[in-house]
């Protein structure tokens, strides 16, 4: 029928408008991010989740901006805390090794810095065995990097300098067989 409306899909969107569509959001952001905490509660969950889907389907040099961004917002926030940033981090964290770019690295290893510096935001790294696997491959990945002795460099001093973060854990398996006895022994009573 002549008179119904087409389809109009994404997939016709112009790379280059996408793009700097993205790169003006994502500069904006740290500029007009709220000043109270009851409406930063409410933006923080919907701003990083888009966050995350403009890293997937970005460039190095968005992707180099959008980390300088988050750095300025997690700088300025007032109810940021690191269970809020852990959809970012993954994301984040699993582009260093995949770059070429020793200017998205470089970033990287700032905005993990930062984190490190920060108590309310390294948290995530002592309580998530998960977001510390990452970390640990990851900068492993970067230090091991033939393409830049920059890089591998910044990456052997951000690892020695918080190598705390860096200390593998085992479980407590004592424990585990404590809480087994225990169990048994109330079997017992009944």
């Amino acid at each position: 029928d002549p008179n119904e409306e087409k389809d109009i899909t994404d997939t016709d969107e112009d790379p280059i408008i996408s793009d700097t569509y993205n790169r003006t959001l994502i500069e904006c952001l740290p500029r007009f991010w709220p000043k109270t905490s009851q409406i930063e509660s409410s933006y923080k969950k919907l701003t990083f989740e888009l966050l995350v889907e403009i890293i997937f389907r970005s460039n190095w040099q968005i992707q180099s901006i959008l980390i300088q961004s988050v750095n300025q917002i997690l700088q300025k926030s007032l109810t940021i805390t690191s269970f809020d940033i852990i959809p970012l981090l993954e994301p984040i964290m699993n582009l260093g090794p995949r770059t070429k770019s020793s200017g998205l690295k470089r970033e990287i290893l700032k905005f993990l810095k930062f984190l490190f510096e920060n108590s309310d935001y390294s948290k995530c790294f002592e309580e998530n065995e998960h977001i510390r696997n990452i970390l640990h491959f990851n900068i492993d990945e970067m230090i091991h990097d033939n393409r830049s002795n920059e890089i591998s460099e910044q990456a052997k001093e951000l690892k020695k300098s918080n190598e705390h973060f860096f200390i593998k854990t085992k479980p407590n398996i004592e424990q585990h067989v404590e809480i087994t006895n225990i169990d048994q022994n109330e079997n017992d009573l009944f």
